[in-house]
């Protein structure tokens, strides 16, 4: 049975849509990742726990949305940023389409998971509920995702371009990981100054060790991802 909705006709759709109200959105970024990782990380990453996530559930699963918000790293070569405004208002056009073919329930998932970002994505579907109080939108993070026994496979605690996201590269697209440029760096910004960007402080882009990443590792972090996600799905359909 087809899920994604990028592989299906608006007639494979139109039959879903008897069955199946229920959908999630997912949302990447393009962001730089430090010198070992593409600037497509988040979106590779996002797409591929949402793909096995959802299967076996009553989801059907939207085109991933590539860009986002990205404040401290926007000035670093290859981050491409949308601003707060633009993020919310694409993300209620999405909404407004998506009930308007009849979808009930609507889940943003996002893996990118800068503050402002999902402060963007929350704004957006509180708008929106306001003025469509039927409709149910959840949002969900990779933060969710990040239980306890996720932190017992790593060495170090989850950031930025570090031991969890490569690991997770290595295991789903080693072929674009280049371990010999990781560094380890824990940048540390100025305490309450507010900064169009953090290029100034940051000088790798990295913030964690990657070179405690594995593909081991990784295959073991995205098993109890996509399994969390299946069971907060899981969850909301009941709600």
């Amino acid at each position: 049975m087809k899920y994604m909705l990028e592989d299906m006709t608006w007639t494979e759709v139109e039959e879903a849509l008897k069955n199946k109200n229920s959908v999630i959105v997912p949302f990447g970024s393009v962001e730089e990742h430090g010198p070992h990782l593409p600037t497509s990380t988040d979106s590779d990453l996002c797409y591929a726990i949402v793909k096995k996530g959802t299967e076996g559930t009553d989801f059907l699963v939207a085109p991933i949305v590539n860009y986002g918000l990205c404040r401290s790293t926007r000035e670093f070569p290859g981050t491409v940023s949308l601003r707060f405004e633009t993020l919310m208002q694409l993300v209620k056009d999405i909404l407004f389409e998506l009930v308007n073919q009849g979808f009930k329930k609507i889940v943003l998932f996002s893996f990118h998971a800068g503050s402002t970002h999902l402060t963007a994505l929350k704004e957006a579907a509180f708008d929106f509920t306001l003025k469509n109080k039927n409709i149910k939108v959840f949002l969900v993070s990779s933060i969710d995702l990040a239980g306890e026994e996720l932190l017992k496979v790593l060495e170090t605690i989850p950031q930025h371009a570090c031991e969890l996201e490569t690991s997770l590269m290595l295991f789903l697209r080693p072929e674009t990981v280049e371990m010999e440029k990781a560094f380890e760096e824990y940048p540390s910004g100025p305490r309450f100054l507010v900064t169009p960007s953090g290029r100034e402080w940051m000088k790798t882009g990295v913030m964690g060790d990657p070179r405690k990443a594995s593909s081991e590792k990784g295959k073991k972090i995205f098993n109890l991802m996509t399994q969390r996600l299946r069971e907060i799905l899981t969850d909301i359909i009941n709600q």
